[in-house]
């Protein structure tokens, strides 16, 4: 019996490719079959931690919000990003984290 589980992510991740196509990423399999099979050279660190990042949450040994902020990340630090949005969630949870924190206000304008 296998551990590896695919997981789709709430927000697809859109790449466009040096041929102009666009992919649109919707799980963490998608995203580690092209990093290992597709990705276009150079490959950095931040190709290098997504693969990492993307077995880990397949193993179910990582979160995958980490997986999907890595494999963003390799899309960066490539120049292939198109977009990649925030999920609705993931954004509404920080806002509301950001609002409770002791700090929310100490950075305002005319404050030292």
């Amino acid at each position: 019996m296998s551990l590896l589980v695919n997981v789709r992510w709430l927000t697809p991740v859109m790449v466009q490719f040096g041929n102009g196509a666009i992919r649109r990423f919707e799980c963490v399999h998608d995203a580690l079959d092209c990093l290992q099979h597709e990705w276009p050279s150079p490959r950095g660190k931040a190709h290098a931690r997504a693969i990492e990042r993307l077995c880990a949450a397949l193993a179910r040994l990582g979160p995958i919000d980490e997986a999907r902020e890595a494999f963003v990340a390799a899309c960066e630090e490539t120049g292939i990003l198109a977009r990649a949005t925030v999920p609705k969630r993931r954004a509404a949870a920080h806002a509301q984290d950001v609002r409770r924190s002791p700090f929310a206000g100490a950075l305002k304008p005319g404050r030292t």
